[in-house]
């Protein structure tokens, strides 16, 4: 099984430039209608990987939230997802705790911002559940 960073890697190198011209506009922050977001779901093979697969779902920030290297509030700021708009997201997975909304969550997004650049946000700005509606199963 690939560990999140090598996963994080490929997505963030070699995978990006694919799945830029697999979604072409698709895969940049979009105001997608809200069917799209629950229901939206391709699959993308990673290069030198032909077992694994990223889900990609499009999921909507309802508050602006910075969007970071890694799963932690220190981490590199590498931008910032905006409110009411629509991302690109792969999975989730546990990171550091954050308090903030009258919510407590360590639960953070990897996400394409409108950049093109992939990273993670905290899941409490993401609309939906605890895990911004993404399944179980889509634990990075």
């Amino acid at each position: 099984m690939r560990t999140l960073k090598t996963r994080a890697a490929v997505a963030a190198t070699t995978g990006a430039l694919a799945l830029a011209g697999i979604l072409g506009t698709a895969g940049t922050a979009s105001a997608a209608p809200a069917a799209a977001a629950s229901a939206q779901r391709t699959e993308v093979t990673e290069a030198g990987d032909a077992q694994a697969t990223l889900a990609l779902y499009n999921r909507k920030v309802w508050k602006t939230v910075n969007h970071r290297a890694a799963p932690d509030g220190d981490s590199t700021l590498i931008g910032r997802l905006y409110a009411g708009t629509y991302y690109t997201v792969s999975c989730w997975r546990y990171g550091e705790t954050v308090t903030a909304e009258g919510t407590t969550n360590n639960v953070w997004i990897f996400s394409k911002n409108g950049s093109g650049r992939w990273g993670y946000a905290s899941a409490i700005y993401f609309s939906g559940n605890k895990y911004a509606d993404l399944p179980l199963t889509a634990r990075c």
